[in-house]
């Protein structure tokens, strides 16, 4: 197929690669579909893939030869390895095992899909699928996150019955998810460049003395997130986060703050932004007499804290800033979408988003959430629970449509 008329009809090459698992048989139906849409297609499959799969059946489908080993060079004019990854436009591994995240995550490149992956500098899109006591596995999810900080994409497992009997989530997402994913990533264009974005991201710290602080649970990840799919998009984004465990996305600048006294002037220095999203959890109160020393205790005594209100960032920049489109964030445990329809009008912001952080599954530290989008023109969009990163690409994709129109 020619390349004009690939670009012309939106297909493209894929690399699917295939790890060891019981889910390994539907990547067979993926590269059916795949197939049929017009993509063109190369699969490399690990050594433990072949307990499950055989390469006949992926060659018959695919019509193209089925690469298992590293070493075994069929064509002398090139590097196989080398050769699909730069043939390929994506690649795909679905599904991926703990083994492979966890190995691609470290640096160790021991069979033919490691190695084409170290080689590779397209976009690349795991799909985990495993028992859900190994996906909650601390190191597992710490690997998956060291892999997203370096641009890899994730679609979320599913919930559902796994093979080991239980009925949890770990199981595939389903094929047809899987293919718009691809799809999607095929399609993200750099419709923001030229563009600034303001991200607030992660909780702030009010300090008590040199060792305590009042501060909230946010973890930063949807602010990270959000900052992440508007780079990708080919904003220039600016991120002011205050502490958080994650690192900052790939081309992001982050500015770091603890306090809310100084994410206020780190926001005040980027008012020229085009588009600003305030995620951050921010401390509405100070401390007024801050001690200089730890605050000793006292039998019989209980030292008196009184407190000071801080500088309201989004109403600040809803009533001072030119031509920023301003998108405000309201986490609320109780009369939500009342306080957060107050928090649109008073802020003078362009639109809010607001979640229930009273459900702890979607609450502050979770890895999912669910939003609702309300719009100043009385629009609302709700966005169902999932992954915080594919909220956020739900998310940039709203907004900036909002924004474009």
């Amino acid at each position: 197929m020619s390349a004009f008329f690939k670009e012309v009809i939106n297909l493209a090459n894929i690399v699917l690669g295939v790890t060891g698992g019981i889910a390994s048989y539907k990547a067979i139906d993926l590269t059916s579909k795949l197939i049929q849409s017009g993509h063109e297609v190369r699969v490399v499959l690990t050594d433990n893939t072949l307990e499950f799969v055989t390469p006949l059946a992926f060659q018959a489908i695919s019509r193209n030869h089925v690469y298992t080993n590293t070493f075994l060079e069929e064509n002398p004019s090139h590097i196989a390895h080398i050769n699909i990854g730069e043939w390929a436009d994506i690649i795909a591994v679905v599904p991926v095992t703990a083994n492979t995240i966890g190995k691609f995550a470290n640096g160790i490149y021991d069979n033919m899909l490691l190695n084409v992956l170290a080689a590779n500098t397209k976009p690349v899109l795991m799909a985990p699928a495993m028992n859900v006591h190994m996906l909650h596995q601390p190191s597992v999810q710490e690997n998956i996150d060291k892999l997203r900080s370096q641009g890899v994409e994730f679609i979320d497992s599913e919930t559902g019955f796994l093979a080991c009997g239980y009925n949890a989530k770990g199981r595939l997402a389903a094929v047809p998810d899987i293919m718009a994913k691809i799809n999607d990533m095929l399609n993200v264009k750099q419709t923001l460049a030229n563009k600034r974005v303001l991200v607030t991201a992660g909780p702030t710290r009010e300090r008590l003395d040199p060792i305590r602080y009042l501060s909230n649970f946010s973890s930063g990840k949807m602010g990270y997130s959000i900052a992440d799919s508007f780079k990708r998009r080919g904003a220039d984004v600016i991120l002011v986060s205050g502490p958080t465990n994650l690192p900052a996305p790939p081309g992001v600048t982050r500015i770091d703050v603890e306090s809310t006294a100084e994410m206020f002037e780190a926001v005040k220095q980027h008012m020229n932004a085009d588009i600003g999203i305030f995620t951050a959890a921010v401390s509405d109160f100070t401390v007024k007499d801050k001690s200089e020393h730890k605050i000793k205790k006292q039998a019989g005594s209980v030292p008196a804290i009184e407190l000071t209100e801080t500088e309201d960032i989004l109403k600040y920049v809803g009533h001072n800033n030119e031509d920023m489109y301003v998108v405000g964030f309201a986490a609320e445990t109780n009369n939500v979408e009342e306080y957060a329809q107050g928090k649109l009008e008073s802020k003078k912001a362009d639109a809010i988003i607001m979640n229930d952080v009273s459900d702890t599954s979607i609450g502050m530290n979770s890895d999912d959430n669910e939003v609702t989008i309300i719009y100043k023109d009385g629009g609302k969009v709700p966005l169902q629970k999932m992954a915080k990163t594919e909220l956020a690409e739900k998310i940039a994709d709203e907004l900036m449509n909002k924004v474009m129109d």
